[in-house]
């Protein structure tokens, strides 16, 4: 069988945390300004403020903005990174490999919300949604990685499971 590998990326842009944010921001930013310019302190002052106000929110969306989650499946096994903080691709090689299956699960009572999550024993890693690829490793180990296209991964992981040309 040809080799075919699975290729997801995910961020918040486009998503309605995004819209929230700008929502909630941007208003906010409007009424610090308008507060500062109206009270009688020092020029100085206001734009320093204001500068420090508009750089902590500008680089809490820039945050945001930035935070990729990527996931590939491929011959070697299962690999993902959470981009800015882990930069560099983590492999479950297939050997280690136990059980998966794609399943639905509830953020906030499951791993208590988005993000990367966990414990020792249990670690999740999700952008947005409610879906995810649950993975049992030899050690015991339970890793959830979220995912958008649980249709798409789920027909994957059958044929993923039953190639053993990998092996």
């Amino acid at each position: 069988m040809a080799r075919q590998i699975y290729n997801e990326s995910q961020t918040y842009r486009g998503t309605w945390l995004m819209y929230l944010l700008l929502m909630t921001e941007i208003p906010m930013l409007i009424l610090v300004f308008v507060i500062m310019k109206t009270s009688k302190t020092d020029p100085n002052e206001i734009a320093l403020a204001t500068a420090i106000i508009i750089g902590v929110v500008g680089l809490t969306f820039f945050l945001l903005m930035n935070i990729r989650l990527d996931s590939r499946i491929d011959e070697i096994g299962i690999h993902y990174r959470y981009v800015p903080f882990i930069n560099k691709w983590r492999t479950i090689p297939r050997s280690q490999i136990r059980n998966i299956e794609v399943i639905s699960y509830s953020p906030i009572t499951d791993f208590g919300g988005w993000g990367i999550k966990g414990n020792r024993s249990t670690k999740a890693y999700s952008i947005i949604g409610d879906k995810g690829m649950s993975i049992i490793t030899d050690e015991k180990k339970k890793i959830m990685i979220g995912t958008q296209k649980a249709g798409e991964l789920k027909a994957f992981l059958e044929y993923w499971q039953e190639d053993t040309s990998y092996e």
